[in-house]
């Protein structure tokens, strides 16, 4: 996967996404596999907005049982067996338990019924999948065994429990990055740090758009018959270059707020009623428990102040509410979330929002006279191939194309082609090179996939390369070069927060950030200036500064690439989906 922007500029596409998230991604890939010349462009790297982060959670529709959802209920169950089939080593089983009280709504009476309902709707969700990967039927459990299961729990209103099973994210980052290696291989051209500024119209149809590239601060153009603008939170600041809308914010914004905390439970992720009714998660990941959500109406001033800390302190006094054992206080918190969805209404006062529940495809052919332009709202990681096929089900009758049905639900990502992940993964351990760690192959599969021996083959081209990038994790030195040279990782924070797991809660340890910005600069040939100024920018991305033993050059270089780091911001800096 090279970034190749002459080759971008000197096409005509069928297809340009603008937006490289989950959505533009499945976009690509479901486009691409269907034939169509596509195009994929990210202003920042690919994931780096709502997509890089979440609870975790591939849902199978559960909560939409209480409204009558049953169509959509359904068509979760179909997408979360999808992502589990198609990406078997990013995506596996999660046990959910639900304590269950006097109230009638949350009664075990009224959960067993709805589990058996939940089990009906989704009869086919084993339907082709491995053992690693069955779910078994939705049950209820006694006081006591909800008692054992959840040490510390008070007794007094507790009357049993419910439990499901849903999907998690092993990499939100890994699973994204996946599927547009899946829309590359099939011929899509994307690259990253590409910003479309402008469209280009010929009369009122949209063919295209103006772009920029971030690293170098050239201009270029790339046309296409349609144009999907799949930008997220930035959509509506996309239309307003159109110069035809309003200033009127068309897809209202809330902020969502999860926080990582040291690991309460290992076995099951928790849902536990807050103060107010709101039902929060508690979800093991890793050596951590991801806590989640607080929405409230997006306020651009207090984004990143009060209303953050706000967020994070709710969270907090829910858990320790609901679970008085937690304990848990600011000291607590190793990391926050924070990042935006699309809603439908907001109550200010109340600080309250009212969540959109389904992703929309928007035709502004028939919606203001655009023809050439399409816009989507997503809403969940869960639902984004389904909403994909819809939207390339879309395009295909626009282009006036034979109609080949999507192929996304059956098809594996790239590395996922794996029938029984465990038995993989044992063949894997059996095979293994003597020098490799049994902690580090496991890491490699679970994150690569069937693609992993791309890896180990670095070592042959330098030994050192198939050491960690030190002693606290099973990354190896030889997935920063993978990054560099095939998975166009341009920058520090690529490398650290997206294509591998090292900062995924946190700023690494000085000598991980060391031994990556010196890979990185063999790789990259970065000046002394540019290597300290990328240490800088990803120290700040967690809030800190650059450890003491960095020492800023004396002499700076201001060549294109160093210019991008100058007076660092960047506006609207999500880092998380909540749901």
């Amino acid at each position: 996967m090279k970034r190749n922007l002459e080759q971008l500029s000197n096409n005509i596409y069928d297809l340009l996404v603008i937006g490289g998230g989950i959505y533009g991604a499945c976009i690509a890939w479901d486009a691409a596999l269907r034939g169509l010349s596509v195009a994929l462009v990210e202003k920042e790297d690919f994931g780096q907005a709502a997509s890089a982060n979440s609870l975790k959670i591939i849902h199978g529709g559960l909560r939409y049982l209480q409204d009558g959802s049953l169509s959509l209920v359904r068509q979760m169950s179909r997408e979360r067996r999808a992502w589990m089939r198609n990406a078997p080593h990013l995506v596996a089983p999660l046990p959910c338990l639900m304590p269950t009280t006097a109230r009638l709504s949350h009664s075990r009476m009224v959960m067993k019924m709805a589990l058996i309902l939940n089990d009906l709707v989704s009869v086919d969700r084993n339907r082709g999948m491995s053992s690693n990967h069955y779910l078994p039927n939705g049950r209820v459990i006694s006081a006591q065994s909800c008692l054992d299961r959840l040490p510390g729990l008070s007794d007094t209103a507790v009357t049993g429990a419910a439990i499901w099973n849903d999907a998690q994210i092993l990499n939100s980052e890994r699973l994204l990055l996946a599927i547009i290696e899946s829309a590359v291989t099939e011929g899509a051209h994307v690259a990253n740090y590409v910003e479309a500024v402008d469209f280009l119209q010929n009369g009122s149809r949209i063919s295209g758009v103006r772009a920029v590239d971030k690293l170098t601060g050239e201009s270029f153009t790339i046309q296409a018959h349609l144009v999907v603008n799949s930008a997220g939170a930035w959509v509506d600041t996309l239309l307003a270059r159109l110069n035809v809308r309003s200033n009127t914010l068309q897809f209202p914004l809330s902020t969502a707020t999860n926080i990582v905390t040291r690991k309460l439970f290992s076995d099951y992720a928790i849902a536990l009623p807050g103060r107010q009714g709101n039902v929060r998660f508690i979800v093991p990941w890793r050596q951590y428990s991801l806590i989640g959500t607080v929405h409230q109406p997006y306020r651009a001033a207090s984004f990143h102040g009060d209303s953050t800390e706000a967020a994070v302190q709710t969270l907090l006094d829910d858990i320790n509410f609901a679970y008085p054992a937690a304990g848990l206080t600011r000291e607590d918190v190793i990391y926050v979330n924070h990042g935006f969805l699309p809603i439908t209404a907001a109550n200010d006062e109340a600080n309250e929002v009212k969540l959109r529940r389904k992703s929309s495809i928007h035709d502004h052919e028939i919606e203001d006279g655009l023809p050439g332009l399409i816009t989507i709202v997503g809403v969940k990681y869960t639902t984004a191939r389904h909403t994909a096929e819809k939207t390339v089900d879309l395009i295909c009758r626009k282009l006036k194309r034979t109609f080949v049905s999507s192929q996304t639900a059956k098809t594996p990502i790239h590395g996922g082609d794996i029938s029984n992940y465990g038995h993989y993964l044992a063949q894997a351990q059996a095979s293994k090179p003597i020098w490799l760690s049994d902690e580090s192959l496991k890491h490699l599969i679970q994150n690569y996939g069937t693609t992993y021996p791309a890896i180990l083959a670095y070592r042959s081209e330098s030994p050192v390369w198939g050491g960690t990038v030190s002693s606290t994790t099973p990354v190896l030195l030889a997935e920063i070069i993978h990054a560099v040279r095939t998975e166009m990782a341009q920058t520090l924070g690529d490398v650290i927060q997206r294509r591998t797991p090292l900062g995924v809660v946190g700023l690494p340890d000085v000598a991980s950030i060391l031994r990556c910005a010196d890979l990185m600069t063999a790789e990259l040939n970065w000046t002394p200036q540019k290597r300290f100024q990328e240490i800088r920018a990803t120290c700040a991305a967690y809030g800190q500064s650059p450890p003491e033993i960095v020492q800023q050059p004396d002499v700076v270089s201001m060549n294109g690439n160093d210019r991008r780091y100058e007076g660092t911001s960047i506006p609207l800096p999500i880092t998380a989906n909540s749901r």
